[in-house]
């Protein structure tokens, strides 16, 4: 899933998808999405080098205005939200199924997903929000918005909470 890379190998520069913060390099496997938005989660979560004012993307960890996740509503009246992958701007991008992202189990804790803000304008218009950073967006572009009205979006549950401390203890082991 995960794989300790030398800086100079051609294996960076095929898949393309590393976590910044990780020294040696961490490269992620393509196949894997849903780990690489828990591994660079879990830097969100833990790392003290990673801004949360900043709206750091769940993919990269790059700040919100220099990572742009775009989504999508599928046509009908039960269309499912998507990533567009067309209008989407993120080194890491992966088409990442929010449904499962918004799961919480065992063997995978993170519940971290790219939301659509519903007092931003347009859904195709606006970035999405990463779910662990929406408490820092509402209060700093819609501060009269009450937070405990979406408090279910970035509150996490001790279970959540327990799974990613594990998750950052033993992020270097494969």
């Amino acid at each position: 899933m995960i794989e300790h890379t030398a800086p100079d190998t051609d294996f960076i520069d095929r898949i393309g998808l590393t976590c910044p913060n990780c020294q040696p390099i961490l490269s992620f496997n393509p196949l894997h999405r849903q780990c690489i938005m828990e591994h660079i989660s879990v830097h969100i979560l833990h790392d003290c080098s990673v801004n949360w004012a900043s709206e750091p993307c769940g993919l990269c960890l790059q700040p919100a205005p220099l990572c742009k996740i775009v989504l999508k509503k599928a046509k009908g009246k039960n269309g499912k939200i998507s990533i567009n992958m067309n209008t989407s701007l993120c080194p890491n991008l992966v088409d990442l199924s929010i449904k499962v992202a918004t799961g919480c189990s065992e063997s995978s804790p993170c519940t971290n997903h790219p939301v659509a803000c519903p007092y931003c304008d347009k859904l195709e218009a606006n970035p999405a929000v990463w779910s662990y950073n929406f408490q820092f967006h509402l209060l700093q572009k819609h501060p009269r918005v009450s937070l405990e009205t979406h408090s279910n979006l970035f509150t996490l549950t001790k279970f959540e909470k327990d799974g990613m401390k594990g998750m950052w203890d033993c992020r270097y082991k494969q």
